[in-house]
């Protein structure tokens, strides 16, 4: 089963980043890659890995825009955009097989 994860504060504020002038909601594809740019980026140690839970991101962030940061690479403008049906979709087919 694929599962992504956010950065969380302890206060719940998710971990938002600007790539090119849009602002994304930052996911990883793997807990090793959320460490790697949690060291790679010191800022990032306030926040905790949480599983990502489209419903509970929906609800603090209106039309949230999702960015996959690329998991061989702990900088947060390296990736691509991806969509809610696309989270969905991966994880909804993963739990199929």
């Amino acid at each position: 089963m694929s599962t992504y994860y956010i950065l969380r504060k302890a206060n719940g504020e998710v971990l938002t980043i600007d790539v090119a002038g849009k602002t994304y909601v930052a996911v990883w594809d793997h807990p090793g890659a959320v460490r790697r740019s949690k060291l790679a980026n010191p800022a990032l140690l306030v926040y905790v890995p949480a599983v990502l839970d489209l419903q509970w991101v929906q609800q603090r962030i209106s039309s949230p825009s999702f960015f996959l940061i690329d998991s061989r690479d702990p900088n947060l403008q390296t990736g691509r955009e991806i969509s809610q049906a696309e989270l969905i979709g991966l994880s909804e087919l993963a739990q199929a097989a």
